[in-house]
């Protein structure tokens, strides 16, 4: 018995001897990292601290917390630092105290944000052609400082950002808006959004590739990718005119060049597209440059955007490489210019129809220099506004200095001249025979039109507007007289002047305060069968039956 409670005694001993060796014992205070190094948007940090003694740890800076406060023996220690607010570098010591000494001291540096502006992706790529509500993309920015955003490309607007630095240097994110055009090129494109800090940081930049568009040959297969083309970039909206179903000969918003054609213009020719007339469509961009590819075009006809008033569209360059063009009618499309070679459609053009658009004046290179062969021009309607008072209507549609209407009012081969409802204003000019080339009627003229024109030849009444067969200047803003040289124009009776002329803005005021119409407008037609007897039985108004 004595042996085995000397034995267990021993084995108890031995035991206790092992848990004395286990059990840490440490002498003093130690942790085990002096130095935490912190990147700028903070994080997480463990040391461990070993101490005989109960400790509190204290930090002077508000942006360092520690969990647990204090303790005693070795206990993990973690320490939270907040995300910096600066760009510089900030420092602070966290002190462990014990009894009111310090035990130990670790030193915290924390780096600040770097200036940067940093897009979630360097390069974006698009297509070459979408819908217009369709042709944007969103570009997610994370930056620290301010930046603006900009391209030299045509084809690509950067559209205004938010960025708000609620959070000091912290980054924060924001969306930069690109929209684009359509790519008409058979080549892919590239264009280089630049950003640029206003103040701190560097540059970056951001790589926007585009498709190639379609290659539309020189054949009849051409002319039908590129009337497709063309309809789809205004986006008609028109039913049944176009059918991938059926072939380019039953597209009702088109004619082809027969064999059998008198104007044909070649050989070539046979097939393709004659006459091109779309209509309803919404598209704030300018012509599509496709129309190039129609090139034995002789009629172009648009009309009908959306909002028209609202629009600022260009009549693109390429118009004027239709070298067989005769009738461009583009109405209520919302034009606003004319291109600088506009003028090279002047060897084939003989009707020029831009009503409803949004002219502030006609164009200069609309004149009888440039195009000899005219016969028709009208601009109409060239009002963004209906105002009845010109003291504000400044910038609101179609008005015309009197040298300019002048001009026109000499344009002898003119045969149609439209200039209904606009703000054009003042009164008609009149014209002299022997200036500005301005000549007489003369025997001669009532050999070619009969003796009809006796009164005009015996008062050497000027020779102008001498082949127009209908002009429109009604709903405008006229004063003053009519002149002679139109209340005894010889075609005077073919225009339907009661309505078409003489009728001004209904209670309209030009921009001198003045109420507009003209005060000589005649009350009848007798005075002019005085003057052209001839011409009563063909146009006096006869209301007696069965003679």
């Amino acid at each position: 018995m004595k042996r085995i409670y000397t034995l267990l005694t021993i084995i108890a001993l031995g035991f206790a001897s092992c848990q004395e060796e286990l059990e840490p014992t440490f002498e003093g205070f130690e942790v085990d990292n002096s130095q935490i190094e912190a990147a700028a948007h903070g994080g997480k940090y463990q040391i461990t601290v070993r101490s005989e003694d109960e400790w509190s740890v204290q930090s002077p800076e508000p942006w360092i917390m520690l969990s647990p406060a204090n303790g005693r023996g070795e206990v993990e220690c973690t320490i939270h630092i907040d995300s910096t607010l600066t760009h510089h570098e900030r420092k602070a010591e966290i002190r462990f105290m014990s009894a009111g000494n310090i035990l130990n001291k670790v030193d915290v540096t924390q780096k600040g944000f770097e200036p940067s502006i940093d897009p979630q992706n360097s390069s974006v790529a698009i297509d070459a052609y979408k819908k217009r509500d369709e042709r944007w993309v969103e570009v997610e920015i994370k930056s620290n400082v301010e930046f603006t955003a900009s391209t030299d490309a045509q084809w690509l607007s950067v559209n205004d950002h938010t960025l708000t630095l609620d959070r000091g240097a912290r980054p924060r994110t924001t969306r930069l808006r690109l929209d684009w055009k359509m790519n008409s090129d058979p080549q892919a494109r590239e264009a280089t959004i630049t950003l640029r800090p206003d103040s701190l940081g560097e540059s970056t930049t951001i790589v926007v590739r585009q498709q190639a568009g379609p290659l539309i040959e020189d054949n009849r297969a051409g002319d039908s990718l590129a009337v497709v083309t063309i309809y789809n970039k205004m986006e008609c909206w028109a039913e049944d005119v176009i059918s991938d179903k059926s072939p380019m000969t039953q597209w009702e918003c088109m004619r082809l060049w027969q064999a059998s054609d008198e104007s044909l213009p070649c050989p070539e020719a046979v097939g393709r597209v004659r006459d091109l007339d779309l209509s309803y469509f919404n598209t704030d961009d300018d012509i599509p440059v496709e129309i190039k590819h129609l090139k034995y075009l002789e009629t172009l006809s648009l009309f009908g955007n959306v909002n028209t008033m609202l629009k600022e569209i260009n009549l693109c360059p390429e118009i004027a490489s239709l070298n067989y063009l005769k009738a461009l009618r583009i109405g209520a499309m919302g034009l606003v210019s004319l291109p600088d070679n506009f003028a090279e459609l002047g060897d084939t053009l003989e009707e020029l129809d831009l009503n409803s658009n949004n002219f502030n004046t006609i164009p200069k290179v609309i004149n009888r220099e440039n195009f000899p062969h005219l016969k028709s021009l009208i601009f109409i309607a060239n009002r963004r506004s209906t105002v009845s008072d010109l003291r504000s209507a400044s910038g609101m549609g179609l008005q015309l200095e009197s040298d300019a209407l002048r001009r026109l009012f000499l344009w002898e081969e003119l045969e149609e001249l439209a200039l209904s409802y606009n703000y054009i204003e003042g009164s008609l000019p009149n014209f002299s025979v022997g200036r500005d080339g301005v000549r007489a009627y003369t025997a001669e003229d009532v050999k070619e039109l009969g003796d009809t024109l006796n009164y005009a030849v015996a008062n050497q009444l000027p020779r102008i507007l001498p082949n127009m067969r209908s002009l429109r200047l009604n709903l405008n803003f006229f004063t003053g007289k009519l002149p002679d040289w139109l209340l005894y124009h010889p075609h005077l009776m073919e225009w339907g002047a009661e309505t078409l002329v003489y009728q001004q803005q209904e209670k309209g005021i030009d921009s001198d305060g003045n109420a507009v119409g003209f005060e000589n407008v005649p009350t009848s037609s007798e005075y002019y069968f005085e003057a052209y007897p001839l011409l009563r039985n063909r146009y006096e108004y006869n209301d007696t039956i069965g003679e």
